[in-house]
């Protein structure tokens, strides 16, 4: 994918201090009617259309366990690899899809516009999972794709925008938030906070088969509430990636072995949980949660 802007993000005095800085920059430098490029706009809105018109329609989602779905938590991965019966989206949900899809391409739209050359950007990458991950093709996704993936391919503009101490490879991946959500991204400890959304895992797995876990990776949070505020990233060490691959690997382990890991997600967070686990009054998202409470293994 080439741009033909050609007011990418200027040279900075001094380098950023590091790829979120500097993906924010080119972020804001690209999304701006003065930048972005409209060829660009034009090819990631045509992107957008089939993706929201399958937000709109689509009945149902299948419960094959992938990098981004049944993996936040171990007893989600056992329930899902063994069929149990899981609660649907709301019939509602389209609308929340759909303009998820429009800012995901839009954002690859601006940063496609103003990412500085010796930059090169792949959007919406497939990979084929790790050697590790099960080669059950009824109950597991064989390959998925990474939103973006930026690499230095020019060691100038390596110096210049990023200095020589950061990598030269970065896996971003975004995701559109409400307001509540978007100033929690900001607090987040990743690897420590409960993730339960799966943001960490899905990550921790596409770091992995693509042998960028050493570089860390960044969780791009746009808020769709206030379309003005800026793309907030959030980088993730790798230190919690390997730390969070291990516990999905162990997930997986046992839903193979069909062990019950009884309450994991609640037993890892307790009453942090509670939000989307369904309990403590809350209501719950996980597609699981009835079947989880309706079987307990201990009290909460």
């Amino acid at each position: 994918m080439t741009s033909t802007n050609t007011l990418r993000l200027p040279i900075p005095e001094k380098p950023y201090p590091d790829w979120s800085r500097f993906l924010s920059a080119v972020w804001l430098h690209g999304i701006s009617v003065k930048h972005i490029d409209p060829l660009a706009v034009s090819e990631h809105v045509d992107r957008a259309s089939e993706s929201i018109k399958e937000a709109m329609t689509r009945r149902s989602e299948a419960n094959t366990i992938r990098p981004s779905a049944f993996i936040a938590c171990a007893r989600q991965t056992y329930f899902a690899a063994t069929g149990s019966p899981s609660g649907g989206m709301p019939d509602n949900i389209g609308p929340t899809f759909a303009i998820g899809h429009l800012l995901h391409e839009l954002s690859y739209a601006a940063i496609r516009s103003a990412l500085p050359k010796g930059f090169e950007a792949e959007i919406e990458k497939e990979v084929n999972l790790p050697n590790w991950w099960p080669d059950d093709y009824s109950r597991f996704n064989q390959s998925g794709h990474v939103d973006m993936l930026l690499t230095v391919s020019d060691p100038a503009a390596h110096e210049a925008y990023l200095g020589t101490e950061q990598p030269h490879t970065m896996l971003i991946d975004f995701k559109t938030m409400g307001g509540y959500s978007y100033r929690k991204h900001g607090k987040t400890i990743f690897g420590e906070d409960p993730d339960a959304f799966g943001y960490l895992a899905q990550l921790a797995v596409y770091s992995d088969t693509l042998g960028t876990t050493e570089a860390g990776a960044i969780i791009a949070g746009i808020n769709r509430d206030s379309l003005t505020q800026p793309l907030f990233p959030r980088y993730i060490t790798a230190q919690a990636l390997k730390d969070e691959l291990a516990r999905v690997k162990v997930a997986i382990d046992m839903a193979l072995e069909n062990e019950d890991p009884g309450e994991e997600f609640l037993i890892r967070h307790d009453k942090e949980a509670y939000f989307q686990c369904g309990r403590g009054g809350k209501r719950g998202f996980c597609a699981f949660r009835d079947i989880c409470k309706a079987n307990p293994t201990r009290e909460f």
